[in-house]
């Protein structure tokens, strides 16, 4: 029985190593922005350029202009009996389009959300506000760069 069991997971071993698994951020998928583009809020473009400029790799063979129209708006979510809000949600909307050589590759919108409560402090509602806008520009800085590392292994 146990030989059987040692067998087992040598095969299982073998078959898994050679299926050709590999991470998508271990690849070779280097690309280069000629010119990033964003339209909205100064402050939020200022920080999602930033993070992108960071991806942009100057001697890559790949080279695209990236230009993004970037919203962002926020919701009163929960109130509480007297009607005062609890809770908002902050939304930041991206609409991409990616470029190469003024042929447009693609157009997607990526929407990113987050929820902060309302301090008795207006000082740390503010700060929580802040903490949530920050996220979400992250998370939407690593959407955009994970969609075009995947347009990019094509």
């Amino acid at each position: 029985m146990r030989k059987i069991k040692i067998s087992l997971y040598i095969i299982i071993i073998i078959s898994l190593s050679s299926c050709g698994y590999s991470k998508l951020s271990n690849q070779s998928n280097e690309f280069n922005f000629n010119s990033i583009k964003i339209d909205g809020n100064k402050r939020l473009s200022y920080i999602l350029k930033n993070n992108l400029s960071l991806l942009s790799k100057p001697k890559s063979k790949k080279s695209y202009d990236l230009y993004i129209n970037l919203t962002s708006s926020k919701t009163s979510k929960i109130k509480d009996t007297t009607g005062k809000t609890t809770r908002f949600n902050m939304v930041l909307n991206g609409d991409l389009k990616l470029t190469d050589n003024n042929k447009v590759i693609t157009n997607r919108s990526f929407s990113v959300n987050n929820d902060y409560d309302v301090s008795n402090n207006h000082s740390d509602t503010i700060r929580n506000e802040k903490n949530s806008i920050q996220n979400n520009i992250d998370s939407l800085s690593e959407e955009i760069a994970k969609y075009i590392q995947l347009i990019n292994l094509n």
